[in-house]
């Protein structure tokens, strides 16, 4: 599918009236549903937009979202502990699935999203230097929905909605974002030291090494953290 990207004024249209609510006192939950709602439009044959917020225990929610489809595929995503939309957040790189049916990246969720009749999505980490706060994504119920040319946009709408985010959250908290940065960063690191692990182990590549630290955090009921740092300290070097 051929996307047409919207012209640069018609985004700074968008991105402005969104400005225009972080200048009031509207909530960083409205600001998020424009970005959705903006998304969900520059694109045809969209079935549903959203965005998630993951915080640095690791808990997911989403913040937003066009419908309720959305918000189902994506509580299934964080039931099973994977997804397009994690891993987008947890490698911090675009995530494009043309046919969620030959995708076998995530076998469970997959099945999830081919019953709500979903069948291709795109997802974009919310990049704040080199952590993630989470992710936006597109859904369809067609194959090859997207292309490249979604990619670009969403990654537009996810640099925009990572600002709002970072604004709202230092007027809305008692915390300052330096320290929410600060977390999320450790937060990775010590994630990429396990996934490292793993991959060394077990012979895996990195997106199964993440999947494998993901779905051990929903076994054990604990935050994907602390699975990693638990496999880090446990990990003796060699001598």
């Amino acid at each position: 599918m051929v996307v047409k990207l919207p012209l640069a004024d018609e985004l700074a249209a968008i991105f402005a009236r969104a400005s225009e609510l972080l200048l009031t006192d509207e909530t960083v939950s409205r600001a998020l549903e424009l970005i959705t709602a903006a998304a969900e439009a520059a694109v045809p044959g969209v079935a549903g937009a959203g965005v998630t917020l993951i915080d640095a225990e690791g808990r997911k929610h989403t913040a937003s979202a066009s419908n309720t489809l959305v918000e189902l595929a994506d509580s299934r995503q964080y039931n099973l502990g994977q997804g397009p939309c994690l891993l987008a957040w947890a490698g911090g790189e675009p995530v494009l699935v043309s046919d969620v049916r030959n995708d076998r990246r995530w076998p469970e969720w997959a099945r999830a999203a081919t019953e709500l009749g979903l069948r291709s999505s795109v997802s974009a980490p919310l990049l704040a230097g080199e952590s993630a706060l989470g992710a936006v994504k597109l859904y369809a119920r067609n194959e090859n929905s997207f292309s490249s040319g979604t990619v670009r946009l969403l990654e537009l709408f996810a640099a925009q909605a990572t600002i709002f985010l970072i604004n709202a959250q230092a007027r809305e908290s008692a915390r300052t974002i330096s320290e929410d940065l600060r977390d999320a960063l450790a937060h990775r690191e010590i994630i990429a030291v396990a996934k490292g692990i793993l991959m060394a182990r077990h012979g895996l590549d990195e997106d199964t090494a993440m999947q494998d630290l993901l779905m051990e955090s929903r076994r054990a009921k604990r935050s994907l953290r602390d699975i990693s740092a638990e496999l880090v300290s446990s990990t003796q070097l060699p001598r």
